[in-house]
C-alpha cells in the first residue's frame, strides 16, 4: 500500500509547499511525510479506505473517518486542523455539490418549534456533568467569553476562563444600562447566569430567561427560566431590555428575518437589545457554511441545524425591521481563546467524563473543539450589536 501512502503525501506536499512543521502518515508499518521542520503528528491510518479518499481530496470523508475511529492522530490535534490556514486555495476544504446539498436543504425552509427543540437538545442535553466538565464554574456560559488579551493564545495566562465569562454578562448588562424597574428577557439564556446576574447585581425584579434545552432549566441559576421557543413569547411589546447570546446561529436564512421581527414587537418603543454572536467574515473564503469541512462536520457530528451568515445580512435585516442601530463591536480571537480553555478541561476531565458519551462523541468534540479556534479570526468573527426600538 506504499503507493497510497505516496499519493497521499504527494498531493499534501504540492498543496502545502511552505507547511512550516512536518505530519507523518502511515499505514502497515510504513510512512511518508510532508511539511518542514518538527513533526507535530503522526496521522495512523487503520484501513486503506481513509486513506484512500485523503489521496483524492475526500477531506470530509477523512474526519468521518476519524470519528469511527479508522483513523487516529498522534501527537498534537492542532497540527491537522491548523493546515486550513496554510493552504492557497481554500476550496480544498471545501465539500462537493452532493454534500453539500445533504446538509443546506433545510436553510430555505423555516423549521417547527419540535424540530428545533429536537435539534438543541441533541446537544445541548448530553449528559450534564459531561458539558460542565469543561465550561466555566462560575456561569456555565456555553457561549464565546470576553478577554482583556484575546490574541494570547498561551497557558497559562493571569486571567481565567471564570473572569472572561463573567466579564461578558456584565458588560452586556452595562450596555443594555439594566434598571430595577426594567422588565427582562434573555432569549436562549443557557443556564441563565444573564437573568441571575440581572436579579442580583442590577436589582431587576421581573426576569425571565427561555431556552430549549431542559438540562439548563434544570440545573440554572435563575427559578425564572423556562423551557420555551421564543415565538410562545407573546410578542406584546412588555420587554424594556432583551439579551440574545449564540441564538442567531440556530435560525436558518428563512428564520432569521421572522426572528428580528417579533424580537422587534417584544420591545417597549425606547427598548434596548444586545446580539451576540459568530458569524463568518464577509471576505473569507468558504463563506456557506455549507461548502466547508467545518460547517459540514457541525452539521452531522456537533450542531444539528447551525447557520451562520455574515454580519451585513445581518444588520440589513435588522435596519429594515426597524431597529436603531446604536454600536457594532466586531472582536477577534475571543472564540479561539475560548475554545482553547474548554479543549484544555475536556482533556483533563475526560477520564472521569468518557463513561458518559460514546466514542464518536468523544472524537467529535476533539475536531469541534479544536477546529473553532483555528477559524477564529480568520473566517468568523464574534460581533456584539446593541440595538434600540424608536419611540
Amino acid at each position: 500500500m506504499s503507493f497510497l501512502l505516496e499519493k497521499a503525501a504527494g498531493r499534501f506536499r504540492s498543496i502545502y509547499p511552505r507547511l512550516p512543521w512536518q505530519i507523518r502518515l502511515s499505514y502497515g508499518g510504513q510512512s511518508r511525510s510532508f511539511g518542514n521542520g518538527p513533526e507535530r503528528v503522526n496521522v495512523e491510518f487503520r484501513k486503506a479506505a481513509p486513506l484512500l479518499k485523503l489521496g483524492l481530496g475526500n477531506v470530509s470523508g477523512f474526519l468521518d473517518d476519524y470519528v469511527t475511529g479508522d483513523v487516529e492522530f498522534h501527537g498534537d490535534i492542532y497540527a491537522i486542523v491548523g493546515l486550513r490556514r496554510h493552504v492557497p486555495d481554500l476550496s480544498y476544504w471545501g465539500v462537493g455539490p452532493l454534500h453539500r446539498l445533504k446538509y443546506s436543504w433545510s436553510r430555505f425552509f423555516p423549521s417547527s418549534v419540535r424540530r428545533k427543540l429536537v435539534a438543541v437538545s441533541s446537544h445541548y442535553d448530553l449528559p450534564n456533568e459531561f458539558i460542565l466538565s469543561y465550561l466555566d464554574k462560575k456561569t456555565k456560559a456555553y457561549s464565546c467569553a470576553m478577554w482583556k488579551d484575546s490574541m494570547n493564545q498561551a497557558f497559562p495566562s493571569d486571567e481565567t476562563l471564570e473572569d472572561a465569562q463573567y466579564r461578558k454578562f456584565h458588560d452586556a448588562a452595562v450596555e443594555l444600562d439594566l434598571q430595577p424597574d426594567d422588565k427582562f428577557l434573555d432569549i436562549g439564556c443557557g443556564y441563565g447566569y444573564q437573568v441571575h446576574h440581572a436579579e442580583t447585581h442590577f436589582g431587576v425584579k421581573k426576569a425571565l430567561g427561555i431556552t430549549l434545552s431542559q438540562n439548563q432549566v434544570d440545573d440554572g441559576y435563575s427559578k425564572n427560566l423556562a423551557l420555551k421557543h421564543y415565538m410562545e413569547v407573546p410578542g406584546d411589546g412588555s420587554w424594556d431590555k432583551i439579551y440574545t447570546c449564540g441564538m442567531i446561529s440556530h435560525l436558518n436564512k428563512a428564520e432569521i428575518g421572522q426572528y428580528y421581527r417579533h424580537v422587534y414587537k417584544l420591545l417597549k418603543p425606547g427598548g434596548r437589545v444586545w446580539f451576540h454572536a459568530i458569524t463568518p467574515m464577509a471576505n473569507a473564503q468558504g463563506l456557506d457554511n455549507y461548502s466547508t469541512v467545518s460547517g459540514t462536520f457541525s452539521q452531522k457530528y456537533v450542531f444539528p441545524d447551525h447557520y451562520q451568515f455574515p454580519e451585513h445580512v445581518h444588520l440589513k435585516i435588522i435596519e429594515e425591521t426597524g431597529f436603531l442601530v446604536r454600536k457594532v463591536y466586531f472582536r477577534y480571537g475571543h472564540y479561539a481563546k475560548t475554545l482553547r480553555h474548554w479543549y484544555k478541561r475536556y482533556l483533563e476531565n475526560l477520564p472521569q467524563t468518557r463513561h458518559m458519551i460514546t466514542p464518536t462523541i468523544e472524537r467529535a468534540w476533539h475536531l469541534y473543539l479544536t477546529f473553532g479556534s483555528e477559524i477564529d479570526g480568520h473566517v468568523s468573527v464574534l460581533k456584539q450589536t446593541l440595538c434600540e426600538k424608536p419611540g
